[in-house]
Parts: structure tokens; C-alpha cells; sequence
């Protein structure tokens, strides 16, 4: 298995657009990608303008090649981009246990 965090800091007047569009990229990726295994979105309750996703797949390959070629990832990637201050991705491999 193959996780993604993703450390995302957005601009405070667009963090209730923010939300509902991360929220809808989750449901695409979970309804339409068949390596999408999980899609957690996480907000910070002291700062609500930074989020977590934690997103796990079959493998890295599933992530890299498929999930971000994706048109509702392609999309979700433009209507974010400018409300976006920063972003840190994590990639790790699953050590234990396995699945």
C-alpha cells in the first residue's frame, strides 16, 4: 500500500470553498478510482484554514499514473490552485501491517 499526506495551508477567505470542492476530489477518487483505497480530509480546529489529507492506494504507480491524470483530479488541481498559500506531500510506503 502506498499513503499520501498532504499538508495543505489555504488563503482564510476560501477556506468554505476550499472544503466543499477537497470534499467532492475525495468523493471522485473514492466513487471512480479503483486503486483509491482511502481518502481522509482533515481540518484543524485552530486553524481551519489548514487541512490534512491522508489518501492511500494500491501502490505508488496508482497514484503517479492514474489518480493525478484524473479529470476530476485535473480540475480539482485548477479550482484550488490560487486559494492554496502552501502545500507539503508526503509520499510513504506501508510497513506494517500488511494489508
Amino acid at each position: 500500500m502506498f499513503a499520501v499526506i498532504v499538508d495543505i495551508k489555504v488563503k482564510a477567505e476560501f477556506t468554505e470553498q476550499f472544503k466543499e470542492t477537497v470534499i467532492r476530489q475525495g468523493e471522485n477518487s473514492l466513487d471512480k478510482e479503483d486503486g483509491c483505497l482511502g481518502f481522509d480530509i482533515l481540518q484543524n480546529p485552530d486553524d481551519p484554514s489548514s487541512f490534512t489529507l491522508y489518501e492511500t492506494y494500491t501502490d505508488a504507480a496508482t497514484f503517479h499514473d492514474v489518480h493525478r491524470r484524473t479529470p476530476h483530479f485535473q480540475a480539482y488541481a485548477l479550482a484550488t490552485e490560487p486559494w492554496v498559500e502552501s502545500k507539503a506531500v508526503r509520499a510513504l510506503n506501508l510497513v506494517w501491517p500488511q494489508v
